[in-house]
């Protein structure tokens, strides 16, 4: 048989097989061949763990460490550079900050240049529902009955909703307590009272059928009680739900007062009939 037509390479061709002669075989199994594991180099790469692979081995694997640290060394710089910068910064905007509050103090009487009304209550409100306020007071559910309890009595605070959200109004009970000027509101959530002025028949959360200047008006008291720093809110009424089979409350039209008697009015009412845009809020 020829070299030509001997296919298989681990077998001696014929003409080769004579005394003395070294025989082919597999890797691995040759007679006096020594095996070695097999083992992955430093990228992962299937080798045999023979002595000429170990010195190759032991250097990939130090060239790969020391790469590592480089790259930690870099990093660790970029760190504290951008650390020192952060630093630099904050130290030289510091007499900028310093000195607004002193300007704003010298033109406007004031150290926010007379911005508190405007942000303030938004970042009270923030912190008093924020998680992160570790004295955050949880917010009660209330039905209508259980809020009728906190009517201004005087061994009870005076609590009071509108819009179905509860204020605690126990810091101005000259007013919304017993024999106070606006006690009908306590206990309740009289929403429809507040822009309407009805104090006998509009003590209801029903808003159905308002003007949108009563509604504006509605919205104006809803932020006036949002934002009342002695008025803290402190939950929330279920009011029953009003269907299409529920009348919707009839108009009333207040009385006008003489000029010099005390008419009863809705809060701010005088206001509005002055041609004010808002109404003004009662304060305490």
């Amino acid at each position: 048989m020829s070299n030509q037509t001997h296919k298989d390479v681990y077998v001696n061709p014929p003409d080769e097989n004579y005394p003395g002669a070294r025989q082919r075989s597999k890797p691995g199994q040759g007679p006096a061949e020594e095996t070695y594991d097999r083992t992955k180099d430093a990228y992962g790469n299937i080798v045999t763990d023979k002595p000429a692979n170990r010195a190759i081995l032991a250097s990939q694997k130090r060239r790969l460490e020391h790469e590592a640290k480089l790259k930690s060394h870099t990093e660790q710089r970029k760190a504290k550079s951008k650390l020192n910068s952060t630093r630099s910064s904050i130290w030289s905007i510091l007499p900028f900050l310093i000195f607004l509050p002193l300007l704003s103090s010298f033109l406007t009487q004031t150290y926010s240049f007379g911005l508190s009304p405007y942000f303030l209550p938004p970042l009270r409100r923030f912190w008093a529902e924020t998680p992160l306020n570790p004295f955050k007071v949880e917010m009660k559910m209330f039905t209508p009955q259980s809020l009728a309890l906190y009517d201004g009595k005087e061994d009870r605070p005076v609590y009071l909703a509108i819009d179905g959200t509860v204020y605690d109004v126990s810091s101005n009970r000259r007013i919304y307590g017993k024999g106070g000027s606006y006690n009908m509101m306590a206990g309740r959530d009289a929403s429809r009272a507040f822009t309407t002025g009805c104090f006998e028949t509009h003590l209801t959360h029903d808003t159905r059928g308002l003007s949108e200047a009563e509604i504006a008006s509605l919205e104006h008291w809803k932020s006036f009680f949002a934002n009342h720093e002695k008025y803290p809110k402190i939950g929330y009424v279920k009011n029953p739900p009003l269907t299409d089979s529920d009348p919707i409350p009839e108009p009333c039209r207040v009385a006008e007062p003489e000029p010099d008697s005390k008419g009863q009015h809705a809060p701010g009412e005088a206001a509005a009939k002055k041609g004010k845009s808002k109404p003004e809020p009662v304060h305490g």
